[in-house]
């Protein structure tokens, strides 16, 4: 039977058939001034609207409508770049952040795809995809390099791109504000910008009303569910004047849907363009067979193109070869013939815990490398049910032709470096050849490696004012302690007056001349201009030719309070937010710590030795979901398998979903246990050493009638609504041990180390949720926001972190008791740090692994990126260039074939952490060549991995010795890994 293709289609818009492709136009002369105002957008069509409430991907809790956020949207291309503009209608312009944070205040983000036709299967981020964010400043100008917040751009993806030629400007509206950027073709990677150039692309509103940073809302332009992912984002193309997108054909569309019998054919005829210049010819298409489920796979697919089978080598998207989670390897090809799937639609077989392909390989997609074969004209494709020993028939779909850039070569990989290598082994030498001086108006001078730096103090006054000393407002008092590291300051202030006092804190370092390095909370600042509110890592930077003092808060409220900065050649540490009550009194402490180096993890092992955090980090960690229908069905086989080749110690399961929604809070009391004593049970008797562990969130509530059931509980923000987690369900509380949340969620605690028979808990997010902030009753005593102009108190608020600090003491002493707690976050205050639990931090960004680096350096698995064990391997070895260690995350997606390098990550008690190695008292953990010890004669086992991820244990590692020490010889390639273990 032969069908005749019917149309013959140019871009069609990725997974969303039919979708109207985004017209980017041309701005004809004159060019944009980029000043802020919108008046030479006038003439260029096409506008982006926001005011749906579907655009609202995250926060829909948060937006009251299109008053609260909304817009206009345009973009357009010159020869230079591509410009970005925005009518933001915000009520409450809000945008306090610099740098790397300025997405927890208002701005714009632009998510674009400058290589569409690259890799098209391939979901993540990666060559060819950006991130960028647009802030429009704060309006002040006050001249307070602080508190003025100018328009910036900042480049999320590519990690550790600088925003090179982009340029931003804004200004203030009555309904909100209007922005403009211009983005650098050559910052994109874009060399043949013209009409017709396909792109994809999102432009995103983000808001942020409350006074206390963070994102509350986001709106795109699309209403489909929000993830970080090329499919997502829409089609779009660089087009004329008229802005009318006509896009270079990249897709022919060949046939929507056929069904084949067994043992028959179908002959497709079909017009082919010449392939255009630089591209292959991709056929693409879906396959299955028809089954009511998922059973398995077989041989059954063969496809002619002009008379020529097509062999299984031509595949582009999927090895011959593949892994599942079955832990089986299968064939997807034999010959002339694809392995295709039983199943009862194209998506089932990726979900199945046993026949699901892992490494993201989709089981029911084919895409074929067609280029010497397809001709321009006339083409026929013969699609052939091939086995007629099966009753099921073959339905294929999506059936498609594509011009695509060939896939890039591989990068090739540096070798083992010869020569001589770098001695590394643990400083044995801790301290400082410092000095400090006091000088006038409450400045400390301090002189390290010949560089004098100053770190000047002032207090604010409802005055108003700045001051350096005692006032009518306040008495102060200032102690200065010298250890051998650290310059330790202890600032005691005692409100004078009779009603509540605002006092806000900065402490500012500068030298002769502009800073030549800074650093916020452990990230490079190459533009010297920034600001952060990170108390996991509340730390700044600064270095003047070989020296360097950095600073950092100590005591538990100026550590919650914190802001970090960077502008003017200087960096400083503030509390914006202390409020004393009358005749109050409150120590602030805080450290200033000399380094005779102009290098951060100095500064930072300095930093850990002074909090005292180096301690023993016992064993590794996994996620393994106790469902009864996923991993429940695993084998033994398979469940061993998973916990002994992750050399996982302890193991997480997660809480089920009730209603559509997770069980978070007091809801978790009502599900069934059983799928939890049964998993245990089974794992228990499998890998008995392991531990098992249940998920705990102490914030969360999705109960129903939580709002009234714990109405004294609730997380209020500014306006007096209850906060939640970005959706109305998820609503937030306050537990404490003298309201009605706090002793009822703590039963929690009670069913999972009792009735479901874990050994521990594994508590989310322990410090604090999605708000930092409560604003309403109980007051903390100690929180408020203050007017920066007039000094003045504009409202209390209270930090969720203090506030709950003795409920959530009480439950992590009561959990060690009885056995294992593991934390996401790490912890804030001295109290909770004093416990030593180990903790990790999630790495949706990889950066995150600097608010790790004051407590247990660990990353979490990154659950948007990882589809394989090499992936989780490649996030192992980011993690190592912030000093970390790793835990694993996925479950269903990373499927371990064979140990890795966390088999030697654990027990540790660290020592030192440095970029790309992990020190500790018996075992060095790095991806650095270089000759390694411990600074004594003791021998060492070395394990070494290769670029996949897998240990070599061929690989030869010399043993050197010098001055009665020994050391470890590795000459490592590029992304090999080593760990070293004292014996």
């Amino acid at each position: 039977m032969v069908w005749k293709s019917l149309f013959l289609l140019g871009l069609l818009a990725g997974s969303v058939a039919g979708a109207e492709v985004i017209g980017i136009p041309l701005k004809a002369d004159p060019p944009f001034a980029i000043d802020g105002d919108l008046t030479d957008w006038a003439a260029v069509p096409g506008a982006l609207v926001y005011d749906q409430a579907a655009q609202v991907v995250h926060g829909s809790g948060a937006w009251s409508g299109p008053a609260d956020l909304s817009g206009r949207g345009q973009l357009a291309w010159r020869s230079d770049g591509l410009y970005v503009a925005a009518r933001v209608v915000d009520d409450v312009v809000q945008q306090s952040q610099r740098g790397a944070s300025l997405w927890r205040g208002d701005h714009l983000e632009l998510y674009l795809d400058a290589a569409p036709d690259l890799e098209p299967a391939r979901r993540e981020f990666g060559e060819g995809q950006f991130q960028l964010a647009f802030s429009p400043g704060n309006f002040q100008k006050s001249g307070d390099a602080l508190q003025d917040t100018a328009p910036e751009a900042y480049v999320y993806r590519p990690r550790a791109t600088a925003a090179t030629g982009v340029v931003v400007a804004a200004q203030r509206t009555p309904q909100g504000y209007d922005i403009e950027a211009l983005v650098p073709w050559a910052l994109l990677g874009v060399t043949d910008a013209s009409a017709g150039r396909p792109l994809k692309v999102d432009l995103c509103l983000s808001d942020s009303d409350s006074p206390e940073a963070r994102q509350e809302a986001l709106m795109s332009t699309r209403t489909t569910r929000w993830e970080h992912s090329r499919e997502r984002l829409p089609e779009a193309a660089l087009a004329g004047t008229d802005g009318v997108a006509r896009p270079r054909a990249t897709k022919i569309a060949i046939s929507e849907g056929l069904t084949v019998q067994p043992g028959a054919a179908q002959t497709i005829a079909f017009e082919a363009p010449a392939i255009p210049t630089g591209r292959i010819a991709v056929l693409a298409l879906k396959a299955r067979l028809e089954s009511p489920k998922v059973a398995g796979h077989t041989p059954a697919l063969r496809l002619e193109l002009n008379g020529q089978a097509l062999a299984g080598k031509r595949l582009l998207n999927k090895p011959l070869q593949a892994k599942s989670r079955s832990g089986r390897i299968y064939s997807l090809a034999t010959g002339e013939e694809f392995v295709v799937y039983y199943t009862p639609n194209f998506t089932a077989p990726d979900l199945d815990p046993h026949y699901g392909l892992l490494d993201g390989y989709k089981a029911t997609e084919f895409e074929l490398d067609v280029t010497d074969q397809l001709k321009a004209g006339p083409n026929t494709l013969k699609v052939v049910q091939s086995s007629d020993k099966i009753k099921n028939a073959l339905v294929v779909a999506d059936l498609r032709l594509e011009f695509q850039l060939p896939p890039p070569p591989p990068k090739p990989k540096a070798g083992p470096p010869t020569g001589p290598l770098p001695v590394y082994e643990p400083a044995t030498r801790h301290e400082v050849a410092y000095a400090v001086a006091e000088q006038p108006d409450g400045r400390l001078q301090v002189t390290v490696c010949g560089q004098v730096f100053t770190v000047q103090s002032r207090f604010s006054t409802p005055a108003p004012g700045w001051v350096s000393g005692p006032n009518l407002f306040f008495d102060y008092r200032r102690q200065i302690e010298r250890r051998p590291e650290a310059i330790v300051i202890r600032e005691t202030f005692t409100n004078r007056t009779a009603e509540n006092l605002g006092i806000q804190q900065r402490h500012e370092l500068a030298a002769a001349k502009p800073l030549e390095r800074v650093w916020l909370g452990g990230l490079p600042l190459p533009s010297g201009q920034g600001g952060a509110q990170e108390p996991q890592n509340p730390t700044v930077l600064g270095t003047q030719g070989q020296g360097a003092v950095g600073l950092l808060p100590l005591s538990d409220i100026f550590r919650v309070h914190v802001n970090t900065y960077a502008a003017e050649g200087k960096v400083g540490i503030a509390d914006n937010n202390l409020v004393l009550k009358p005749g109050a009194s409150t120590t602030a402490e805080w450290a200033i710590l000399p380094v005779e180096a102009p290098d951060y993890f100095a500064f930072l092992n300095a930093a850990r030795r002074l909090t005292d955090v180096n301690f023993r980090l016992d064993g590794g960690f996994a996620f393994f979901r106790a469902n009864p229908t996923l991993t429940g069905t695993w084998s033994d086989q398979q469940t061993e398998s998973f916990i002994r080749l992750k050399d996982a110690r302890y193991v997480t399961a997660t809480i089920p979903n009730v209603g559509g929604h997770a069980a978070h809070g007091t809801t978790f009391q009502s599900v069934d246990l059983k799928p939890y004593l049964d998993a245990f049970a089974r794992r228990r008797k499998l890998v008995p050493e392991s531990k098992q562990l249940i998920y705990f969130h102490c914030f969360i509530d999705t109960t129903a009638d939580g709002h009234e059931k714990f109405k004294d509980a609730r997380l209020l923000r500014p306006d007096g609504r209850q906060a939640d987690y970005g959706q109305e369900v998820y609503k937030l509380y306050l537990p404490l041990a003298n309201n009605s949340y706090g002793p009822a969620v703590a039963r929690n605690i009670d069913v999972i180390l009792d009735a479901a028979g874990a050994d521990g808990v594994y508590w989310d997010e322990h410090e604090y949720s999605a708000w930092q902030y409560h604003y309403g009753e109980p007051w903390d005593g100690v929180s408020g926001d203050i007017d920066p102009k007039t000094g003045k108190i504009s409202r209390l608020k209270s930090s969720v972190t203090l506030l709950t600090e003795a409920w959530r003491l009480t439950q992590a002493k009561r959990i060690l008791a009885r056995g294992p707690l593991i934390g996401n976050g790490a912890p804030v205050t001295r109290a909770m740090a004093e416990l030593d639990f180990m903790c990790f931090v999630e790495t949706g960004s990889i950066t995150n692994c600097t608010r790790s680096q004051l407590h247990s350096p660990i990353a979490l698995g990154d659950h948007l990126t990882e589809r394989s064990e090499l992936d989780a391997y490649k996030v192992m070895l980011g993690a190592l260039d912030y000093g970390c260690l790793y835990h694993w995350y996925n479950d269903m997606n990373v499927i371990p074939t064979h140990h890795h390098l966390t088999r030697y990550m654990f027990p540790i008690t660290p020592v030192e952490l440095r970029e790309g190695t992990v020190v500790g008292t018996d075992r060095i953990i790095t991806r650095r060549s270089g000759l390694h010890g411990f600074g004594d004669a003791s021998t060492h086992e070395v394990h070494v991995f290769n670029d996949q991820g897998v240990e070599v244990p061929e690989f030869k590692a010399p043993t050197v010795t010098r001055d009665g020490k020994t050391y470890t010889e590795l000459r490592l390639a590029e992304d090999w890994s080593a760990a070293i273990l004292r014996k």
